[in-house]
């Protein structure tokens, strides 16, 4: 076939695709990915500048993994379409690299190196 896929493996493989992505957008795994960046949170608000927008920012993250982490438990969270999950997941994600990027940022607690 002159190096290109045929139809049928290119249909298998993006099967075997989305089948990882919705095991991996399970309820449970997001429910632990909420409470992964719910601590991330906790931790960058005793790290990062004690600025009034920085922390503010960070309760909200923190009252949204709650709200969120709630919703996931539900039966109605089991029945989202997995495309809709699969796009949540990716979204907290971001939010969770987001998040590391500012702890990283964040100004070493002393002035004397380590």
């Amino acid at each position: 076939m002159n190096g290109r896929t045929s139809p049928l493996g290119w249909l298998r493989k993006s099967w075997r695709t989305w089948r990882r992505l919705a095991r991996e957008a399970h309820p449970r795994k997001i429910l632990d990915l909420t409470r992964e960046i719910r601590e991330m949170a906790a931790l960058a608000a005793q790290v990062c500048p004690r600025e009034e927008a920085v922390q503010s920012r960070i309760q909200a993250i923190q009252t949204e993994m709650d709200r969120l982490a709630g919703h996931a438990g539900r039966p109605e969270f089991h029945r989202l379409p997995a495309g809709k999950r699969i796009l949540l997941r990716q979204g907290l994600l971001q939010s969770r690299e987001q998040l590391l990027e500012t702890m990283q940022a964040a100004p070493t607690p002393t002035r004397l190196l380590q």
